[in-house]
């Protein structure tokens, strides 16, 4: 069922159940009681605003402050912003004739059609809060209608969240809806999922500009705007509001899968300390039109001491920061004819640990190149602080004891664990030892070392990553003196 016939079939039923009391139309309202109709109790969103078409031109512009506030109606209460708010709350309901709609002030039947109050006898809901009565009259789109300082509020069930789990208060994004032009603004001030991602967004922008370096923030800014221009292409935001209610509901599944993405990037993002030392997030982002692309790095950068320039050089070299990924065409096979692919290299990282000792860190790349899901890629960086150099698996174990096999076996176990809990057989034996093998996979921590295992190694893409953690304590025997040392905590 469409938006639209859902909204008719809302507004019959509503206007059904008071047909016993629509005669005659005026002043025909139930008993006022603590507990208020299913059609009106929950959760409401003011999504519109505009001026009462009473008022005078000199108010012709009045502020709209309710525009975004969510609203909940139970039992003896209405909780929201405080000019819809009654802690003492009673309620009716009846129907109301358009002479009698905001007080009878609603003079002109053009001005009642621009509000969709077309009927001849209007549901009304009336909430009684100590001798005051506001109405909320439901349109022909089975929203509410009220008025408040000047203007007159369109209330509409939260769209894109369930309701039980909406609380009332302010539900907007971060910018203006007032102030909303575009399809995209109009879309993500419309839809209460994308309002709340847009917020997240907004909040990780702004903790990152606090927390940051100014050089390391400006490649989030300017990562960031590319990504705005890009998601308003991508998502065809930028045009004005659009009629039709399909191309709307395009638009706003399209920014709310790429906002979403946006958000927990950057939530993920952050800066760590190790005494004067920072481990900050830099960014950077490309896109090109043909083949749609768009390529998104967020990488490791030290500041606040000498150690930091060996270790950028490092990450700088390994990563190959002066090149951009979408010209690997080992990666992206492809031509300027490939025009119905939507591709995409991003790259970001977890950090295992950081202090005066150790930065260890898991680099991941997922990638869209055309086939039937991402590929991912992940592999470690470790780095020691004090002797400005990377360090592998030879540094750390002492190849004259048996380390693989006792790590290996360690692994095995583990694993037919976790798999056994996903009902999945154990995993191949040499492809555990392979992992185990490669400095690829090992993480170190505070307390032991993770070997991390990718998805398709030990099991099934569905079956996903699996990761082993091994205690110092346990590896203590088969480590070399020097990496006993550098990985105390």
């Amino acid at each position: 069922m469409n938006r639209a016939a859902h909204f008719r079939l809302v507004r019959y039923a509503l206007a059904g159940s008071l047909a016993a009391i629509a005669l005659p139309v005026a002043a025909q309202f139930m008993k006022p009681g603590p507990t208020p109709e299913s059609g009106f109790a929950g959760t409401w969103r003011v999504t519109a605003a505009e001026t009462a078409p009473w008022e005078p031109v000199a108010k012709a512009k009045p502020g709209k402050p309710l525009l975004e506030y969510a609203v909940k109606f139970s039992d003896g209460e209405a909780k929201g912003p405080p000019a819809l708010a009654c802690v003492h709350a009673t309620f009716s309901s009846g129907v109301t004739a358009p002479d009698d709609l905001f007080d009878g002030r609603l003079k002109s039947t053009r001005a009642a059609s621009k509000l969709a109050l077309t009927d001849a006898a209007i549901t009304t809901f009336r909430v009684v809060c100590d001798g005051r009565t506001r109405n909320y009259y439901i349109d022909a789109n089975a929203n509410l209608k009220t008025y408040e300082g000047g203007v007159i509020y369109t209330l509409e069930r939260p769209t894109g969240m369930e309701i039980a789990r909406y609380e009332p208060g302010y539900s907007g994004p971060s910018f203006d809806c007032a102030k909303a032009i575009s399809a995209g603004e109009h879309a993500i001030c419309w839809d209460a999922t994308l309002s709340s991602t847009d917020r997240r967004l907004n909040a990780a922008f702004r903790r990152l500009k606090t927390t940051e370096t100014p050089a390391s923030f400006l490649t989030v800014q300017t990562a960031q705007r590319a990504w705005l221009n890009y998601v308003t292409r991508r998502c065809r935001a930028g045009g004005p509001l659009l009629g039709d209610t399909g191309e709307q509901q395009t638009v706003t599944l399209c920014l709310t899968d790429q906002y979403t993405d946006r958000a927990d990037q950057l939530e993920s993002s952050g800066v760590l300390k190790a005494g004067a030392l920072a481990l900050e997030s830099r960014m950077s982002l490309f896109t090109r039109s043909r083949p749609d692309t768009l390529e998104s790095d967020i990488y490791p950068w030290m500041t606040g001491g000498r150690e930091a320039d060996a270790f950028n050089a490092y990450v700088a070299k390994t990563l190959k920061l002066g090149q951009r990924r979408m010209d690997d065409k080992d990666l992206f096979p492809f031509g300027d004819d490939v025009a119905d692919m939507k591709l995409s290299a991003q790259r970001t990282y977890h950090v295992q640990r950081f202090d005066d000792r150790i930065v260890s860190v898991q680099i991941q790349t997922f990638d869209y190149t055309g086939g039937a899901h991402e590929v991912i890629g992940e592999s470690s960086l470790n780095w020691d602080v004090k002797h400005a150099r990377a360090f592998t698996l030879k540094d750390v174990f002492n190849d004259a004891t048996p380390w693989r096999k006792f790590a290996t076996d360690f692994c095995m176990r583990d694993l037919h664990d976790q798999l056994a809990a996903e009902q999945a057989p154990d995993p191949d034996r040499s492809a555990v030892e392979s992992v185990v093998g490669d400095d690829a996979n090992w993480l170190w921590g505070t307390d032991g070392a993770t070997v991390h295992f990718s998805v398709y190694t030990v099991a099934s893409f569905s079956g996903g990553e699996f990761d082993v953690d091994i205690p110092y304590t346990e590896l203590d025997t088969y480590l070399r003196p020097r990496a006993k040392a550098l990985l105390a905590h």
